[in-house]
């Protein structure tokens, strides 16, 4: 009986695929994992396979195509109910996501990496109590472990039930002390309760541990003003980690335009309405039904478009820039930019050739810190006669800039006077006023109105 048959050819076309995968040659896995289904069509655990090994190339979407086809024939499989869950995760189609991982556990209601995944894909669709309950379901079935106690502090922190967050969290770094996600989101939990110290010692547990330095130091660096150790200027790190702040808002974006109504936000409003004095100094005016505008706008980390409407009958033409995703895409649903950027925002200004008469910072420096590198961005691309006006939160002229408790910058009045005149613009105007509204009180700080010369 020769053993030279479809199947046979199958068959070791399968094994090599799986010695290749194993060893981390993926494309050659792809390619033996192709063969075999050519010499026997539609068997799962091949499909499986070839699925599992595009997704271990980064091709979520491609892989959907042989998990699919897998489960035609194989529709009990719970190992490729949870391959399908993970490729749709990785293309944020979560829905579909925890819902394939929910298929796994109804066949196999022991599996606890689909409760887990399930619970997360549940995370980033905010149903949190949902996701907290696939949890606990997995910290039934492995209750030492630390990375499960961890997911369980970051759902509780999220239904904002800070107590029973502490908890799982110190559960986490305990069980497995070398867990700096658990230390990191220990300490800021700790610090948003009050306990100053005990954050500062747990963000060192985490640096210890490997935790991101750079976002590590920057926490840190903001709980010692609130202990009021005082860094100094050199201490004082010159600007957030860009992940920190893309992060930040992209959290925020869905609530921001509701939550700044709240704190009756100022600053877009005052910059617009304060261009009108300096219109008749500009050279080369426009003149559009009667008023004179701005040809090209760049709004600074533009957000969600709050500045979009006030800018409006000053401008023909608005570039909005922002580092948060989540943020232009709200922006991009107002239909009031010409053009939107993703990108930081001292890159766009030192790389953009666009040129502009008008350039407008809300409220952002407060995440820029240092802005050295933002006033010679803004000059680069600055032309004659342009405006360039912006709101900072204002500290003493002992210093350049301070980073807060808030963890947001504070920048003196000398040091944007010298920056003005080192990059060539002329203060105009400066006016002192309320930004918006905090918890407890009003902030307030300084509007700037700089000309280029």
């Amino acid at each position: 009986m020769t053993t030279d048959t479809p199947f046979e050819r199958a068959r070791q076309c399968f094994i090599l695929g799986n010695t290749a995968f194993e060893a981390g040659r993926l494309d050659e896995a792809e390619g033996h994992f192709l063969e075999s289904l050519q010499w026997l069509p539609g068997r799962p655990s091949t499909l499986s396979n070839l699925g599992a090994t595009r997704m271990a190339l980064g091709r979520h979407q491609d892989a959907l195509e042989p998990l699919a086809q897998a489960l035609e024939t194989a529709p009990t499989d719970a190992q490729v109910w949870s391959q399908q869950g993970v490729a749709l995760s990785s293309l944020k189609r979560l829905e579909e996501a925890q819902a394939s991982h929910a298929r796994a556990l109804e066949i196999d209601a022991q599996r606890v990496a689909d409760w887990v995944q399930r619970g997360l894909s549940l995370l980033g669709l905010k149903r949190n109590t949902e996701a907290l309950a696939c949890l606990d379901q997995a910290l039934k079935l492995k209750p030492e472990d630390a990375l499960l106690h961890y997911r369980k502090g970051q759902a509780l922190i999220l239904l904002q039930r800070p107590a029973e967050a502490l908890a799982a969290l110190q559960r986490a770094a305990k069980l497995d002390p070398a867990l700096h996600q658990a230390w990191g989101d220990l300490g800021t939990l700790l610090s948003e309760l009050g306990r100053h110290q005990d954050a500062l010692d747990s963000w060192q547990q985490a640096l210890r541990h490997g935790g991101d330095a750079e976002l590590l130091r920057y926490q840190m660096a903001g709980e010692q003003t609130r202990l009021a150790t005082g860094l100094s200027q050199l201490d004082t790190p010159t600007h957030p980690p860009r992940a920190y702040v893309e992060h930040l808002f992209d959290d925020y974006a869905e609530s921001f335009d509701e939550h700044l109504s709240k704190l009756d936000y100022q600053a877009p409003r005052v910059l617009a309405s304060g261009l009108s004095g300096l219109l008749s100094t500009r050279p080369g005016e426009l003149a559009l039904a009667g008023r004179s505008i701005f040809r090209h706008a760049l709004d600074l980390g533009c957000g969600t478009g709050l500045c979009a409407v006030p800018l409006g009958p000053w401008t023909l033409r608005l570039t909005g820039v922002d580092v948060s995703a989540q943020m232009l895409e709200r922006a991009q649903a107002i239909q009031r930019y010409d053009r939107l950027v993703h990108a930081d925002l001292i890159e766009h200004l030192d790389t953009t050739p666009d040129r502009h008469d008008l350039v407008v910072a809300a409220d952002v420096f407060i995440y820029v810190g240092a802005l050295e590198a933002v006033f010679a961005g803004v000059r680069r691309v600055m032309e004659p006669g342009g405006v360039f006006c912006f709101s900072v939160e204002c500290i003493g002229n002992d210093r350049d800039f301070a980073l807060l408790p808030s963890l947001r910058y504070g920048h003196s009045i000398a040091y944007l006077q010298r920056l003005a005149q080192t990059h060539g613009f002329e203060a105009t105007q400066l006016k002192a006023g309320r930004l918006r509204r905090d918890v407890r009180h009003a902030v307030t700080g300084l509007y700037a109105w700089c000309v280029a010369k």
